[in-house]
């Protein structure tokens, strides 16, 4: 009887705990930046949509390849839902234009298995573009004199379809999808 009882207390609370709402941290910055094509994307066009906002650069070797292989996985389980590019799009923001160029970021997203047609956008722009975008979001990014980049591990905007950080995760190895996909789905409803 008090196992059930326990039961019955969990599954209350975890209920509960998807039905509260996500505060607002703030307005999300707006920017324009370029996609692939070389055409202008601002952070407006999605409006309407849940947005995941990744901060990268494809040469890092630990943190960045670890969150978009994260973020992979849940775009298939997005797709599943077929919430993916409908209520739910992906942003993966540059803050390394130099090196990484349409043609390495689209081998990029070749080898990671981003869909860029189904809904995830890889964006850049100049590199002060990038680091002013990065800075108004408040992230720390140095550029290090070997060309790579040290930059804060909590780089990944959930942005509501209002055009509002929600929350901001952490990145790499401490990432967690189950708290990622249940706030987006709780902002997709």
């Amino acid at each position: 009887m008090l196992l059930i009882l326990v039961l019955a207390l969990v599954v209350v609370y975890r209920l509960k705990q998807s039905n509260n709402p996500l505060p607002t941290v703030k307005k999300a910055p707006s920017f324009t930046l370029q996609n692939l094509k070389g055409q202008n994307v601002s952070l407006s066009e999605s409006t309407g949509k849940v947005r995941l906002v990744e901060f990268f650069f494809a040469s890092c070797v630990d943190i960045c390849p670890a969150t978009t292989s994260n973020m992979v996985l849940m775009q298939k389980k997005l797709k599943e839902k077929n919430m993916f590019g409908s209520k739910v799009q992906f942003i993966s923001i540059t803050f390394d234009p130099q090196r990484d160029t349409p043609e390495s970021l689209q081998n990029y997203a070749k080898m990671l298995g981003i869909d860029q047609d189904a809904g995830w956008q890889l964006l850049r722009g100049s590199e002060d573009q990038a680091l002013k975008t990065a800075n108004d979001f408040g992230l720390m990014v140095v550029k290090q004199k070997d060309g790579q980049f040290a930059h804060s591990i909590r780089s990944l905007f959930l942005i509501d379809q209002a055009g509002f950080i929600r929350k901001v995760f952490e990145m790499g190895e401490n990432m967690n999808n189950e708290d990622i996909e249940r706030s987006i789905a709780q902002l997709a409803k």
